[in-house]
């Protein structure tokens, strides 16, 4: 695995869990409003955070953290995510993934070999322009597999949005809010602007408070479960 870094407490990542969060290198979208764009322009030479180094962190906190929310970048791009995911479970660890969906096989076999505990996929824009947003002609294809494989599991999860005026009408919200199984949990999390992947969006703004409530009132309509993150999204 190539391991970028990690946040060693994390009390909001991982739903119900004392946890901490371990960012993969990599990434096959191109989302503009990426708050990681480090993790997707990386290169060979990038510093990165050595297995050994993660996993002894993990036996130092054992008793202490009892979850570890593995993100990106995008981890299912890694071939040995799988092994990675049995050797922190082996520790005693639940597991939550953070993934944008487009590696439905990886996906699909963490989810048969019951190696997950919580599931968090990005769902990133109107089937419309899930390529013009992604920058990945194949983005919506893979994504809408990834959808169908969570819902016909048992593993808890969410799917989830960064939304933002610059990219996002009402409209277009409501419309990836149908993409989804009914009765989904979904999760819209306001765009906070710091880095991006494209510059031009650092400037860029969320959604004002009351516009966001109208449209999450719009969405609960469906969507009862929905819930708004105020932390911002990859």
């Amino acid at each position: 695995m190539r391991l970028a870094h990690h946040e060693p407490l994390s009390l909001s990542d991982f739903p119900g869990r004392i946890a901490t969060t371990v960012f993969t290198v990599g990434c096959n979208f191109a989302c503009p409003y990426c708050h990681n764009p480090e993790l997707v322009t990386a290169t060979e030479g990038t510093p990165q955070l050595t297995e050994e180094a993660f996993f002894a962190f993990l036996e130092q906190r054992k008793g202490k953290l009892n979850g570890v929310c593995i993100t990106g970048g995008e981890p299912t791009l890694h071939a040995d995510l799988a092994g990675f995911v049995d050797r922190i479970r082996a520790l005693g660890y639940a597991v939550k993934l953070d993934t944008n969906g487009s590696n439905p096989d990886m996906l699909g076999h963490l989810l048969e070999t019951s190696s997950l505990d919580y599931v968090a996929m990005d769902v990133k824009a109107p089937a419309s322009r899930y390529s013009d947003v992604t920058g990945n002609p194949y983005a919506l294809a893979l994504a809408e597999i990834s959808i169908r494989l969570l819902a016909e599991r048992d593993t808890a999860h969410e799917y989830r949005t960064t939304i933002l005026p610059l990219l996002f009408s009402e409209v277009d919200i409501d419309n990836i809010a149908c993409m989804l199984p009914p009765g989904s949990r979904y999760v819209i999390q306001n765009f906070v602007p710091t880095k991006t992947l494209d510059p031009s969006f650092v400037s860029a703004r969320g959604f004002e408070s009351g516009d966001l409530e109208t449209i999450a009132d719009h969405i609960r309509l469906h969507y009862p479960l929905l819930h708004i993150s105020t932390r911002g999204g990859i």
